[in-house]
């Protein structure tokens, strides 16, 4: 399965990080949600080529006020209120490389699924006043204890979004990834095996850096319960990631995804 990591659709409710980057992208404080995105995003974290994907959404809040949030491949459940101080664990889903449109990265060794979990922390903001605008800060760490790579990643993000009407909202955030060197040699690396498969230059990936991240997006109300929303995300390789013949002789840096959504909605 081509790898679609974090960076799954930015829309209504998703963000993805992406993988690459999960957690990257949040909702404005809406009720309770169920719905599927469907955009279009790389093959892999350093790929040019494209595919076209379908993810689902959730968010709930429990009768204990606990919100559970489920993006794409990405979940974690808050143990601190809807504003305020927010803290609990994450799990996430990161998905391999295989099957990939350009026959010398296809060439590299496979790289498995794996299910990641970690922790995160974060703090939402939410304007009681004549603007309802939100803004949250967050960050989590993720490993998956060595079934595919050792070491752990960390993304720090912040968001916001803002009413242009009762029924039209903006949003817009950043975002910043490191990851440990086993990481980032398991996805960037090229061993000897690989050399001799693809054709591609050895290189040995160092830990830091990852990537950068920015996003916009935009959520119309269609109908009291029905949601609508658009969105562009942008991963910006930097390090290690960055410099691999994976994305210097065969792809590129810059990781653009985007898509559309729609989703259900109804009060606690």
């Amino acid at each position: 399965m081509p790898c679609l990591i974090q960076r799954v659709l930015i829309t209504i409710f998703c963000a993805g990080s992406l993988s690459a980057a999960f957690s990257q992208v949040d909702l404005p404080q809406l009720p309770n949600l169920v719905g599927a995105a469907v955009g279009v995003t790389t093959e892999c974290s350093g790929c040019k080529d494209t595919m076209v994907g379908v993810v689902p959404g959730v968010r709930y809040v429990t009768e204990s006020g606990r919100l559970i949030e489920w993006y794409g491949p990405y979940a974690q459940y808050n143990f601190g209120g809807l504003q305020g101080l927010q803290w609990g664990p994450a799990v996430n889903l990161k998905l391999g490389r295989s099957d990939l449109s350009d026959s010398v990265l296809n060439a590299l060794p496979e790289i498995d699924t794996t299910i990641e979990f970690g922790g995160y922390v974060g703090y939402q903001y939410i304007n009681a006043g004549e603007v309802p605008y939100t803004w949250r800060v967050g960050a989590n760490v993720l490993t998956n204890a060595g079934s595919v790579y050792d070491g752990a990643r960390l993304n720090v993000s912040t968001t916001g979004w803002l009413p242009l009407s009762r029924r039209f909202l903006i949003g817009a955030g950043t975002g910043f990834s490191w990851a440990s060197r086993d990481f980032m040699n398991t996805y960037y690396g090229i061993d000897a095996a690989g050399a001799k498969a693809s054709g591609l230059p050895g290189f040995a990936a160092s830990g830091g850096a990852h990537q950068v991240i920015g996003w916009l997006g935009a959520i119309y109300q269609l109908h009291p319960n029905w949601y609508a929303g658009a969105g562009v995300f942008d991963q910006y390789l930097m390090g290690s990631a960055a410099n691999t013949p994976i994305v210097t002789q065969r792809g590129t840096r810059n990781q653009l995804t985007y898509g559309v959504g729609l989703g259900y909605v109804w009060s606690p």
